[in-house]
């Protein structure tokens, strides 16, 4: 693996640190003002909340290594429509990624109407506060136990499912890079740890820091929630961008039309 492929596992990474169960419900624990008290479990959540990632990420990784090498030595991804096929879908996401935000969109046409956006955005204000109230209904209930907290991390893993965009990219670069299936696990282990390091620094300073942090970090989980939707957008769109220029990369390495090369 090159160095540029190491920079690349980093900032997917990095990406996936800023997700409602990597980053936002950390950021709900640390607000709390027990959570000095409490710092044990959130380092047990943070700790479960990494192990799913890695046993998930053994899984899809031992899938993708058969996939690759494991037919007779003709491995699929050398097949004519798999770059087609990441050429397709990456630029399909790309495209959909850069589509106008449906929220922002509504609010924009509701303003026009006249002065109905501000409405639109009191409605959308009390409903993204529904839902947090709803997550710390949760979050009282799982700290009462270690197993609530097992529980909760588990929950949001199993949630976090379907927007693994990332981290699939991720174990898709260890899988076609030349490393041996133990290496790559070490690789998915360090992945999983740089994923934490944002929730876990910002928990150091606030514990070494005391509630001095707190607004700081109250904006930190405002601006998060609010713009969870434009983040998944985000992810669609960097992961996008990966897969076409990988597809490309296959099919046209040398074209002086390939701006990738």
């Amino acid at each position: 693996m090159t160095t540029a492929m190491y920079v690349q596992l980093a900032v997917l990474a990095l990406i996936d640190s800023t997700s409602i169960g990597t980053l936002l419900i950390p950021l709900w624990l640390m607000l709390r003002p027990d959570a000095r008290r409490i710092l044990p479990r959130i380092l047990l959540y943070l700790g479960v909340l990494a192990a799913f990632y890695f046993a998930v990420g053994i899984a899809v990784l031992g899938g993708a290594e058969w996939i690759t090498h494991g037919l007779g030595g003709q491995a699929l991804t050398k097949l004519p429509v798999v770059p087609w096929a990441m050429v397709l879908g990456g630029g399909a996401m790309l495209a959909y990624s850069l589509q106008p935000d449906p929220a922002k969109k509504a609010q924009k046409k509701a303003a026009m109407a006249g002065g109905a956006g501000e409405i639109s955005g009191n409605e959308s204000s009390k409903l993204d506060s529904k839902v947090e109230v709803k997550w710390q209904s949760r979050l009282s209930k799982a700290l009462r136990s270690p197993g609530g907290i097992i529980g909760l991390a588990l929950i949001a893993g199993l949630l976090e499912l379907p927007t693994m965009l990332p981290y699939l990219v991720a174990i898709g670069l260890i899988s076609n890079s030349t490393l041996a299936l133990p290496a790559g696990v070490f690789v998915l282990a360090a992945y999983s740890l740089v994923m934490l390091l944002p929730a876990l620094l910002l928990l150091a300073l606030r514990t070494t820091t005391g509630r001095r942090l707190d607004p700081l970090l109250q904006r930190a989980s405002n601006k998060l929630g609010k713009f969870a939707g434009e983040t998944i957008l985000w992810i669609v769109g960097i992961v996008g961008f990966l897969l076409l220029r990988a597809g490309l990369a296959e099919l046209a390495p040398m074209a002086a039309w390939n701006p990738f090369t």
